[in-house]
């Protein structure tokens, strides 16, 4: 085995070990404590794709069917109300294990609830329930939560794709719109562009978008990469949608098995912000991990981060 092949092993049996007893990944605390359902959904779709162990994913499925809410969605975890990155996400693996037709529709029917006019798709369609959940009066503003994001969009139009192919389209054509002049795509919810762009990337390569996934690729190879897990493993993700050159997604994927700690999974860092609900645009405010505008978290147990690793390294086996 070569040292990536070996390295994905290894991460997949770290994700494993990280189950909860109830089929559940949590990760991600803030205040609003760990994140479940939405972190579920990324570390399974990433599991799914690795060809992990069929039961564990089966009871990640069945807990998930479980908690999904009257709306047809999930959220953050089960007693935040449901929103459309968490419930992509959930879709997207949901899609994947063939779960039952009606719970897959029904949470289209939350993606396309969440859908504006532009196409763009916001993580809450309206701030009542999320306001009542943090216990907040009418004087905080959300704004900010309640406006089409990019990765949010993008996400959802890659899970609606199959359902509703149409309003994956007027996704696209939303967050085609949004793409920068480096190639890049701008995030709400996270520090770095990575994570928006290879949202972006991924659903321009389900259409077969070509020429912005291209784009989005020499992006990345004009950065030079930083001993990030998570930047390098999106980098590469990003990288084997665009159909790089064998030799570049060779050298990252190296560089990524590289990384791993010696428990299989991958070192975290503070990768997810959280603006304060009415902020638009966070990006012109300065963040701080403590207090100030926002917050800025890591993946403690480093599930996320592991799956982002571990999804790229499936997807660079699965190319060769």
């Amino acid at each position: 085995m070569t040292e990536v092949s070996i390295a994905l092993e290894r991460g997949v049996g770290f994700l494993l070990a990280s189950q909860d007893y109830d089929g559940l990944w949590r990760d991600f605390l803030t205040p609003a404590g760990e994140a479940s359902e939405w972190t579920t959904g990324v570390v399974a779709t990433a599991l799914h794709a690795a060809g992990a162990d069929a039961d564990a994913l089966a009871r990640a499925g069945a807990a998930l069917v479980e908690r999904q809410n009257d709306d047809g969605g999930w959220g953050y975890h089960e007693d935040v109300p449901s929103d459309a990155d968490s419930t992509a996400c959930v879709l997207l693996f949901l899609e994947r294990l063939k779960a039952d037709d009606d719970v897959c529709r029904r949470a289209a029917g939350l993606l396309l609830a969440h859908q504006r006019e532009s196409g763009g798709v916001a993580t809450y369609r309206e701030p009542g329930p999320i306001r009542t959940y943090m216990g907040v009066g009418r004087w905080l503003r959300f704004r900010g939560w309640c406006s089409p994001h990019t990765e949010v969009t993008a996400t959802a139009g890659r899970a609606l794709d199959r359902i509703a192919p149409d309003a994956a389209r007027a996704a696209w054509r939303y967050v085609r719109s949004l793409q920068g002049a480096d190639g890049s795509w701008r995030p709400y919810w996270w520090i770095s562009p990575h994570y928006a762009t290879l949202q972006a990337v991924a659903l321009a390569d389900s259409l077969a978008e070509r020429e912005p996934t291209l784009r989005a690729c020499e992006w990345v190879a004009g950065r030079r990469q930083k001993d990030a897990a998570f930047a390098t493993a999106l980098s590469l993700s990003i990288l084997l949608h665009a159909r790089a050159p064998r030799a570049c997604v060779e050298r990252l994927a190296s560089c990524l098995a590289a990384l791993q700690d010696g428990d299989g999974g991958w070192p975290s860092e503070p990768i997810m912000r959280i603006p304060l609900p009415g902020d638009v645009d966070p990006d012109r405010l300065r963040l701080v991990r403590i207090g100030g505008p926002g917050i800025v978290v890591g993946d403690q147990h480093r599930t996320f981060t592991s799956a982002a690793c571990v999804a790229a390294l499936a997807h660079a086996a699965r190319s060769d």
